[in-house]
């Protein structure tokens, strides 16, 4: 073989090897959740939206992979409150990119444009609440931004899937002043429960004296009564077998004083006391006003008019 054979056949290799390395530099792979953005001589001329295999112009055309994922970019905000508090306000953006073309020609930095434009939305949300409502309504102020931002974030390629607020943090002294002011008002309501406890304890042991007094006095009440009604019907008995109701009743009197000593001396304490300097003629007259006896002593006149008149009507049969 002559050196001009060895010759064509190096420039025919060298030219299939360029040709190969030419077609291989213009191919390209677009990965999942991935497009392609082709320009050619710096203008944007087509987007590859479908994951494979792609060829582009070697040398001319060029290829920006944007990722489609989302992602997260966090935020500490300071706010000012009404109650005049200065409080850091932790937020955390969850985003994708909607629009690639736009997000990687137009826009420039977009995401630090989003962050901005969140920013000033929970600041204006925020303004207006007290330290506590920071607490209470970051689920509402989270909507509140999300439908304020939507439609300008748009505009920067992107889509805000999701804001996170997560819990305002004060300084350590208004944490310890909080605290403070929450100790007292915890230890105010449960003065305010221990009061209005040991007030309804108190009612309700004065309704159970009122009550078991009520019920004493019933039953000393019913006690009595079934003793001089006992009494009583003695004294009718007496009357019947011909004793004069005087009589009888003198003797009831009597008897009733014999069992008062004797109910007294079972109980350990007696208390006697004499008709010779008045206070037993007193009780007897006390006892005459009970009802039962008076009832006893309704036919006293009966019989001193009987008297007056002449023999009285045969009586009953002697009871007993």
């Amino acid at each position: 073989m002559d050196m001009s054979t060895i010759f064509n056949i190096a420039s025919w290799a060298a030219v299939g090897i360029g040709a190969l390395s030419f077609i291989g530099s213009g191919l390209y792979t677009i990965k999942q959740e991935h497009q392609g953005l082709v320009t050619r001589f710096g203008r944007h001329v087509r987007t590859n939206e479908t994951p494979g295999l792609k060829f582009k112009i070697p040398f001319i055309e060029s290829v920006d992979k944007i990722s489609l994922k989302e992602y997260q970019v966090g935020e500490n905000l300071e706010t000012k409150t009404t109650d005049n508090l200065f409080a850091q306000l932790p937020i955390a953006i969850h985003y994708q990119v909607s629009d690639p073309a736009i997000f990687h020609f137009k826009k420039g930095d977009a995401v630090e444009l989003m962050k901005k434009v969140v920013s000033a939305a929970v600041r204006e949300y925020t303004s207006g609440k007290t330290f506590q409502e920071l607490y209470d309504e970051r689920q509402q102020i989270k909507e509140g931004v999300k439908d304020k931002v939507e439609e300008q974030v748009s505009g920067f390629g992107l889509q805000i899937n999701d804001i996170i607020i997560d819990e305002p943090k004060a300084s350590d002294q208004v944490k310890s002043d909080f605290d403070r002011v929450r100790s007292s008002e915890l230890k105010k309501d449960a003065a305010k429960f221990d009061a209005e406890a040991d007030y309804i304890r108190k009612v309700k042991s004065a309704e159970a004296d009122r009550d078991r007094d009520l019920l004493r006095g019933e039953g000393a009440a019913g006690y009595r009564q079934r003793i001089f009604s006992q009494y009583a019907e003695q004294i009718d008995s007496l009357v019947q077998k011909g004793t004069p109701r005087e009589e009888a009743v003198h003797v009831m009197m009597e008897v009733m004083k014999y069992d008062t000593w004797r109910e007294a001396s079972d109980k350990g304490n007696a208390f006697f006391f004499s008709e010779s300097n008045g206070t037993g003629t007193d009780m007897a007259k006390r006892l005459k006003d009970f009802a039962p006896l008076n009832a006893a002593l309704n036919g006293k006149e009966q019989v001193k008019e009987q008297d007056n008149k002449g023999p009285a009507a045969p009586s009953a049969p002697a009871v007993g």
